[in-house]
């Protein structure tokens, strides 16, 4: 089985809305997170189709260079530019790009005007789906892509340890929908008496993402009985250093969370499935990948590596279908990841434990299709590898969170031009090389994303370690 060649099952011309539409208390916890709209333009590559047409809409005008640099990826860019609209509403400030667009009239009718400019036969294709982007969608009169806002819960933490039990997938010992301190003493009073050797738990909250919206509990010296006030006294580590119980208390009485113990054994990997589902509910696995964390516990998503290891690789692609076809029953549609923990070892086996579902588009989106559009290759599920023309495999390491002060006030023409002086990037003729996004976060952030891809793992890490060298020094 292959992938099919555009995400979501989106058919016919393409109106891009990459509004990554969550709480702005929680986008603020991403550097340069406006400039993450970036992240969808693989979706240009799309254009090598001769007939195809795309609007692609942001809050800030998109670099030039960032545009041509995509582009030249094409066998005709100049043909493509003519069949690239873009259309911005001049407005940086963190938030949904959706919300902005139905609050703001001019910015809404040129996006109509470059919508009714298409043959026909367009939808909408977003980042995340809320009320938000099922309204926009409603007003610019095109069918979307992805599931309905009512079905989004599916996705949230308490929502994926449902769907992994029904799908009968393992989940960590744990509770789910806990909305106040009580409960949540309550819950890891429980996880204490049951995993007495636990040294801690986690308290997620429901919609956190890339390990922002956890808390790290140790076990060690909390009383019994335990109290709601026990736990805010308790030695606590937040994944995110500006939250704080009181912030997070209050954000788990508004959307929710979940505890699980925390496992940290020296064998744990975190894998994780991209899928999608059709419009017509047909389940198709895009790609597995190895998740990069760091942070407090190893909370945070940093990169990918892809493939998975094969020792597990299709282990979590079964799983993965499992939970899919559970969604697809009750109506999910579009992109979406599934994370898992792999505790174990090749000769004793692994135990493949369900971590939480994204009804979204994620991290390892852009470098997947950038890969697979980039090489024309196509993903093979029976042996989980990225095949290009000519039967060879390739496989890359990828992140949004190059960081460096060096980096800072630099343009992305100026990144691009370093690369390419170097010899590091990426070359159609052998399908190898370095493909650089988010490069609308270097002026102010000095961040941006590089996808490194190469024929083996070993030969992807000495690319993406050499282009690091060359971006910090």
């Amino acid at each position: 089985m292959t992938t099919t060649t555009r995400p979501g099952g989106a058919v016919g011309d393409l109106v891009v809305v990459p509004s990554i539409s969550f709480p702005v208390s929680e986008l603020r916890k991403v550097a340069a997170v406006q400039s993450y709209e970036e992240r969808m333009l693989f979706l240009l590559l799309l254009l090598a189709e001769p007939a195809m047409r795309i609007v692609y809409v942001t809050s800030e005008a998109i670099d030039p260079a960032t545009i041509d640099y995509y582009l030249r990826f094409l066998p005709d860019p100049d043909d493509a530019r003519r069949r690239l609209a873009l259309v911005d509403l001049g407005e940086p400030s963190i938030g949904s790009l959706s919300e902005k667009l139905l609050a703001h009239p001019v910015g809404l009718g040129r996006l109509r005007a470059a919508v009714a400019s298409l043959p026909g036969g367009a939808g909408m294709l977003p980042f995340n789906v809320t009320r938000a982007e099922q309204d926009l969608a409603a007003a610019l009169s095109l069918p979307l892509y992805g599931p309905r806002p009512d079905l989004v819960w599916l996705g949230s933490k308490s929502g994926s340890r449902q769907v992994a039990m029904e799908a009968g997938v393992a989940v960590l010992p744990g509770a789910e929908d806990v909305f106040a301190m009580a409960e949540l003493a309550k819950a890891v009073a429980g996880l204490r008496e049951r995993r007495p050797d636990a040294p801690a738990v986690v308290a997620k909250l429901n919609n956190g993402f890339a390990g922002q919206g956890n808390a790290i509990i140790e076990l060690d010296g909390l009383p019994d009985p335990l109290s709601g006030s026990d736990l805010t006294a308790s030695a606590t580590t937040f994944c995110a250093l500006e939250e704080s119980w009181r912030s997070f208390e209050a954000k788990m009485q508004d959307e929710g969370a979940i505890v699980e113990v925390l496992v940290a054994s020296e064998g744990l990997r975190s894998p994780s499935v991209q899928l999608q589902i059709s419009p017509d509910g047909e389940v198709e696995v895009l790609s597995t990948h190895d998740q990069i964390l760091g942070g407090p516990g190893n909370q945070v998503y940093l990169g990918c590596r892809f493939p998975a290891r094969a020792e597990y690789r299709l282990a979590i692609q079964a799983d993965a279908c499992k939970v899919a076809r559970v969604l697809a029953a009750r109506g999910v549609t579009g992109v979406f990841g599934i994370d898992f923990l792999v505790d174990g070892d090749p000769n004793a086996g692994y135990q493949v434990i369900l971590s939480e579902i994204n009804l979204r588009m994620g991290g390892t989106t852009h470098p997947f299709w950038m890969a697979r559009l980039a090489a024309g290759g196509t993903y093979d599920q029976a042996s989980g590898e990225l095949r290009v023309p000519g039967g060879g495999a390739r496989c890359y390491v990828a992140t949004d969170n190059l960081k460096s002060e060096r980096l800072v006030g630099s343009r992305p023409a100026d990144i691009i031009e370093r690369v390419d002086r170097a010899g590091l990037a990426y070359d159609p003729s052998t399908a190898t090389g370095a493909t650089l996004h988010l490069l609308g976060a270097l002026p102010a952030a000095g961040k941006m994303g590089v996808t490194c891809i190469a024929p083996t793992p070993g030969e992807a890490d000495d690319l993406y370690q050499r282009t690091v060298d060359l971006l910090y020094r």
